[in-house]
């Protein structure tokens, strides 16, 4: 069973050029990020107050970039909301995004390319390996947007994480988008009791906390360039 971060992930890659979408690459490290706490909350290894992280259960997951976000958060001396953790994880655990895309690579779901940039700069791609996770993933995506298929609580969270990070629309067409717009934003805030309150708030928050990251990193940038 994969991650909801490795969800993510596999939905935010080009099949056969291996690399992250357009539309998600500012905004992915974020997402990853959020779907990482997301994944704990589930594992019901951490809870949430008033946006803060705690960890209520330090036993691990059995998935080492879980278990060693699951021991920072733990270890800190100061608790963190959930914008902190988003804003800063990167930084704290190096090469989130290739090491969850090594562990599709160890599960053949995706293989992985070496590059070199003017023979200095190493970098990697992940073209699809199977297809058959993402086809199956878009199919149970598309059949809650479009054909109304009630989410399960891990559904609609990551429904919500690829909205927050531009790839939603990547699995809808173009003239489907406009009309499952409202309905996705429904799905997301929880309405008519889909899923539970308690997750739909947390879930809203995170989308915040991306949304904030995105924003400042953007600001960043402007500002560094003037």
């Amino acid at each position: 069973m994969l991650t909801l971060a490795e969800q993510l992930l596999l939905l935010s890659l080009h099949d056969e050029k291996g690399s992250v979408f357009a539309s998600a690459s500012r905004a992915l490290p974020y997402g990853l990020a959020g779907a990482t706490i997301l994944d704990l909350y589930f594992q019901e290894r951490i809870t949430f107050e008033d946006t803060h992280i705690h960890v209520v259960d330090q036993t691990p997951v059995g998935n080492a970039l879980l278990d060693e976000v699951l021991a920072l958060l733990d270890n800190t001396t100061t608790i963190h909301n959930v914008k902190y953790w988003i804003k800063h994880m990167q930084r704290k655990i190096k090469g989130i995004t290739d090491r969850i895309a090594e562990g599709l690579v160890a599960k053949h779901i995706l293989a992985k390319e070496e590059y070199e940039f003017l023979w200095v700069i190493n970098y990697q791609r992940y073209p699809t390996r199977d297809g058959r996770p993402a086809e199956e993933l878009c199919h149970t995506l598309r059949a809650i947007i479009v054909d109304d298929q009630p989410p399960t609580e891990a559904e609609m969270s990551l429904l919500s994480l690829m909205k927050a990070c531009g790839v939603l629309y990547e699995i809808i067409s173009r003239d489907e988008r406009k009309m499952t717009k409202q309905k996705v934003t429904m799905i997301i805030e929880g309405e008519g009791e889909v899923v539970g309150t308690a997750v739909s708030a947390i879930v809203r928050e995170v989308n915040a906390a991306i949304a904030a990251a995105i924003m400042a990193s953007t600001t960043a940038a402007v500002t560094s360039s003037q």
